[in-house]
C-alpha cells in the first residue's frame, strides 16, 4: 500500500496567508498621515456636531468603534471628520464647542467630502470649568504610524509564511512521486 502524505492543506495554507498577507501590505506601505507641513488651518466657532456610521454614512447615536465625528464651524461649508480610532475621541464628543482651530490636509480641500482632522485646539471662555482641548499632531500621527508599521510586520510574516508553506507542499509532492515511483519498481 502506497502512502501518501496530504499536499493540499500547505498550498491552502501558502494561498490564503499569501493573500492576507499581500493585502495587509498593500492597504498599509503608504502613510494615511500627512507630513505637517502639508496642514491648513481653519478656525471658527463649532456650528454643528453629529456622529455618523464610518460604514454606512448615516447619522447614529451609538458611539461605535467604526464612527466619526463629524462637525462643521459656523459660516463655513466645509465638513469636518474626527475618527474614532483618533486620541480623544469620547472627549471631542463631549466637549467640543466655542472656537476651534482645526488642521487638515490641504490636498483635502475641496473635494466634496468631510475632512479629516489631524490638530485641534479649542479656546474656551475664562470662567469654563473644563481645561480647552488640545490634541496635537503629534499625539494623532504617532499612533496612526505605530499602527500601520505593525500591520506591515504582520504582512511580511505572512508572506514569508505562505512562501515556506509553498515550499513544504512542493517538497511533499516531489517525495511522494518519489516513494510511488520507489514502490511501482
Amino acid at each position: 500500500m502506497i502512502q501518501r502524505l496530504p499536499v493540499w492543506p500547505y498550498f491552502a495554507l501558502a494561498l490564503s496567508s499569501g493573500v492576507i498577507g499581500a493585502a495587509l501590505l498593500f492597504y498599509n506601505l503608504g502613510s494615511n498621515v500627512p507630513p505637517k507641513e502639508a496642514l491648513q488651518k481653519f478656525s471658527g466657532t463649532v456650528d454643528k456636531l453629529s456622529i455618523i456610521d464610518d460604514l454606512s454614512g448615516e447619522q447614529t447615536g451609538f458611539m461605535k468603534p467604526m464612527n466619526s465625528i463629524h462637525f462643521t464651524l459656523e459660516e463655513g461649508e466645509e465638513i469636518f471628520r474626527y475618527p474614532s480610532s483618533w486620541p480623544g475621541y469620547t472627549k471631542i464628543y463631549e466637549q467640543l464647542s466655542f472656537h476651534v482651530d482645526v488642521w487638515v490636509q490641504r490636498s483635502d480641500i475641496g473635494n466634496g467630502e468631510p475632512m479629516v482632522v489631524f490638530r485641534l485646539e479649542q479656546q474656551v471662555p475664562e470662567n469654563w470649568i473644563v481645561p480647552p482641548l488640545s490634541i496635537s499632531y503629534e499625539r494623532i500621527a504617532e499612533p496612526q504610524s505605530r499602527t500601520r508599521r505593525s500591520y506591515v510586520q504582520l504582512g511580511t510574516i505572512l508572506l514569508a509564511c505562505s512562501a515556506g508553506f509553498l515550499l513544504v507542499a512542493v517538497l511533499l509532492g516531489v517525495w511522494n512521486r518519489r516513494k510511488n515511483r520507489a514502490t511501482l519498481q
